[in-house]
C-alpha cells in the first residue's frame, strides 16, 4: 500500500492539505492507533487488525475494503528451480534444500499469517525451516539478495521486482482473503477529502496499475 499512499500525497501536493504517511506493519500501526497516536486514516493489510481497531475505538464509519491481493512463491531471478506441485512435500524440500523459506513473521505480519495458513493447509508448514521477516518488503529482499532459495510474498510486490521470478501463485482457497481495509478515524473536512480520494476513480486506476484487484462497493463520505 506504500505506493497507494504516495499517490495520495502526490495528488494533494501544493494544496492546503498535507498527507503524511506513517508506514509499518499492520499490527504495530493498529496498536499505535488505539493508543491515540496521531492518525486520521488507517489502512491495514489484514482484516483482523482492522477488527482490532474497530473493536477498540468508537468510530463514526465502518471500514471498507480498498483492494485485494494474492500470494506468490518467488525465487531469485537467476535461479533455475521449477515448481510443479505445491501439494507435495517433496516439491518444497527440493526447492529449499538445506536453506529456509522467507515468509513474514507468522504471528503478527499479515503476509506471514496468510503464508502459514496456506502452508498448513498443504500439510507442509511443520516440515520446513523459515526466515521470518518483519514485513513483505523485507521478505522479498531476502529472496532478491539470494539469502534464501525462495519466499512467499504478495503478488503486487513480486511483479515490481526484477530480481525475483514468480514460480507459482498460491490458490486463494488456501488462506483467508487478502484484503486491504481502510477506515476514517477523524471527521475533519480535510480528512474526509483525503479519504474520499482513496475511493476515487483516479485512485482506482493507480490500484489497478500496481496489480491489486479492486472492490467496487465503495461509499464516499460527505463533508
Amino acid at each position: 500500500m506504500t505506493e497507494v499512499v504516495q499517490q495520495a500525497q502526490q495528488h494533494f501536493k501544493g494544496s492546503d492539505i498535507e498527507v503524511k504517511g506513517v508506514f509499518g506493519s499492520s499490527a504495530s500501526l493498529a496498536r499505535q492507533v488505539i493508543h491515540k497516536a496521531p492518525a486520521d486514516i488507517y489502512i491495514s493489510a489484514n482484516s483482523l487488525w482492522m477488527d482490532y481497531v474497530e473493536n477498540n475505538l468508537e468510530l463514526k464509519q465502518e471500514s471498507q475494503t480498498l483492494a485485494s491481493n494474492s500470494l506468490v512463491l518467488v525465487s531469485p531471478t537467476a535461479s533455475d528451480v521449477k515448481v510443479t506441485d505445491i501439494a507435495k512435500l517433496e516439491t518444497w524440500q527440493e526447492l529449499i534444500g538445506k536453506g529456509r523459506l522467507a515468509i513474514g513473521e507468522p504471528k503478527t505480519v499479515p503476509v506471514g499469517i496468510y503464508a502459514k495458513e496456506a502452508l498448513t493447509k498443504l500439510n507442509v508448514y511443520s516440515e520446513l525451516k523459515y526466515a521470518p521477516m518483519k514485513n513483505t518488503r523485507a521478505t522479498l529482499a531476502m529472496v532478491e539478495r539470494g539469502q534464501v532459495p525462495a519466499g512467499i510474498v504478495y503478488k503486487t510486490d513480486a511483479v515490481q521486482s526484477d530480481k525475483v521470478k514468480v514460480l507459482t501463485e498460491l490458490p486463494n482457497d488456501l488462506h483467508e482473503s487478502i484484503t486491504y481495509p481502510i477506515v476514517q478515524l477523524s471527521q475533519d473536512a480535510e480528512v474526509i477529502d483525503v479519504y474520499n480520494y482513496f475511493l476515487s476513480d483516479e485512485m482506482h486506476a493507480k490500484i489497478l496499475e500496481l496489480g491489486f484487484l479492486l472492490r467496487t462497493n465503495w461509499r464516499t463520505c460527505a463533508n
